[in-house]
């Protein structure tokens, strides 16, 4: 992971559904991963931008698009934002 990535710890706001065998989980409605449960242990497929490491759930995010945002934000004395 490079330094203009910074990880967020969603942990409490991941929930899931189980779906045939596996579950999946989401972050408020949009799915995030999935859980296969297999013999020789849990399974954990995440989506781009979210992890699991140590019991918890991340989201990845850029510093570049956090300026980016904040440009925007900057930007509303045009009255379009």
């Amino acid at each position: 992971m490079g330094q203009d990535v910074r990880r967020t710890d969603i942990t409490e706001k991941v929930y899931g559904k189980m779906d045939q065998g596996s579950m999946s989980l989401y972050l408020n409605k949009a799915q995030i991963g999935k859980i296969k449960f297999t013999n020789q242990g849990n399974l954990y497929e995440m989506g781009e931008g979210f992890e699991f490491e140590e019991d918890k759930f991340y989201r990845q995010e850029s510093n570049a698009s956090d300026q980016k945002q904040q440009q925007l934000v900057d930007d509303c004395e045009f009255g379009w934002c």
